[in-house]
């Protein structure tokens, strides 16, 4: 009699056993993990090869001579630059016999003399600049006035973007009644790929051994 007893329990628990066994071969056939082999929020990023990128060449002045030289393009840069004046007309006035401010006057700034504006004290370093103010005088000055003019009183930072400084002098030269010619057209600098051809195509005597 405990011989069946235990039989019946010991069988119960087998079949507990396979019966849980069971269940869980059931449940991962029903939901199944579909984990990918590679996580799809990691971009594979490809790598240039070909040298390490090295400083950035300075940048030249920009190339007047060609940017004004189109009417219509030269139509659109002054209306931009007077958009880009409204920077500093806290400071500067700009219409014809304008008052000074902290600045002076800039109606005719473009091709007057440097620290030349009747009535506007200028910092000593302005007096000691010197000079115009033609195209690339006023581009090096608006890129940054304290590193073009140590010592001078404009606390102004400058125009980094080149666009809104080739507009700026645009609207200051038309609005100046100084004539100040063109300058000419900066050459085209050569193609890298021209200069390294002959290099290429070069062609080889061989010497008698």
């Amino acid at each position: 009699m405990s011989d069946l007893r235990f039989n019946s329990i010991a069988g119960a628990a087998i079949a507990a056993v396979l019966g849980v066994m069971g269940v869980g071969v059931l449940a991962d056939g029903v939901v199944r993990s579909h984990y990918p082999e590679k996580a799809g929020f990691l971009p594979e990023v490809q790598l240039e090869t070909g040298g390490s990128a090295g400083p950035a060449a300075p940048a030249g002045p920009p190339n007047f001579g060609v940017l004004f030289a189109d009417a219509a393009q030269l139509q659109e840069l002054v209306a931009r630059g007077e958009r880009v004046s409204a920077q500093c007309a806290s400071c500067h006035t700009f219409d014809a016999g304008g008052p000074n401010r902290v600045g002076p006057n800039l109606h005719d700034v473009f091709g007057r003399q440097v620290a030349s504006h009747a009535g506007f004290e200028y910092s000593d370093a302005m007096h000691a600049h010197g000079g115009a103010w033609d195209y690339l005088s006023l581009n090096e000055f608006l890129t940054g006035p304290s590193r073009a003019v140590p010592g001078t009183k404009m606390a102004f930072a400058g125009l980094r973007g080149e666009q809104d400084r080739v507009a700026m002098i645009a609207y200051l030269r038309s609005i100046s009644p100084n004539n100040v010619p063109l300058p000419a057209p900066l050459p085209e600098a050569a193609p890298a790929d021209a200069a390294a051809a002959p290099a290429e195509g070069a062609t080889t005597t061989a010497t008698p051994g």
